[in-house]
C-alpha cells in the first residue's frame, strides 16, 4: 500500500488539469483547451482531476466545459473531480445546483482517493434567496419553484 506522499500505482491513468487566476467568460479559454486536450489524450476510461486551487475568482463560464467533461468521463466509465477551496467557486457550484456533482477536494491526492474536503455545513441553492440557478445546456437540474405571497 502506498504511503501518504506516494501516488498509487494507477495514478498514471489520471489526467490533471490546473488553472490559476480569474476564470470568467474572457479568460476561461485556456481551461477549456486543457480539458479538451486531457480528454483527447487518452482513449478508454478517463479519470480527470481539475485543480482550481490557485483560482482567485470564477463565474458560471466554467460550468459548461466542466459539465461536458463530466459527461465524457462518465460515458467512458471514469470520473472528474474538482480541487478547490475558493468561496466564489463554491458559490458557482451551489447556485447552479451542481454542488453534489462537483464537491470540493482539498488536493489532487485526496481527489484521486475520493476523499472530499471537510467543509462547513453548506446550504442548498434553494436556501439562498434570489439565487436564480444557471444551468448549462443539457444539464437536467430541477428548478426551485417560487411563490410570492400577496398582501
Amino acid at each position: 500500500m502506498p504511503t501518504r506522499h506516494e501516488a498509487p500505482a494507477l495514478f498514471e491513468e489520471c489526467r490533471i488539469v490546473r488553472a490559476h487566476g480569474e476564470l470568467d467568460a474572457w479568460t476561461v479559454a485556456p481551461l477549456v483547451r486543457a480539458l479538451a486536450e486531457a480528454r483527447a489524450a487518452r482513449p478508454g476510461r478517463l479519470l480527470l482531476i481539475v485543480d482550481l486551487g490557485e483560482v482567485t475568482f470564477t463565474d458560471c463560464s466554467i460550468l459548461t466545459p466542466l459539465c461536458e467533461a463530466w459527461a465524457d468521463c462518465r460515458a467512458r466509465r471514469g470520473w472528474i473531480r474538482i480541487v478547490y477551496d475558493n468561496h466564489t467557486t463554491d458559490l458557482v457550484f451551489r447556485h447552479s445546483g451542481l454542488l453534489d456533482r462537483f464537491p470540493a477536494y482539498t488536493n489532487a491526492q485526496d481527489a484521486w482517493e475520493g476523499r472530499t474536503a471537510d467543509a462547513a455545513p453548506r446550504l442548498p441553492a434553494s436556501a439562498l434567496p434570489g439565487a436564480e440557478a444557471y444551468r448549462p445546456a443539457g444539464v437536467d437540474v430541477p428548478r426551485r419553484s417560487t411563490r410570492q405571497d400577496t398582501p
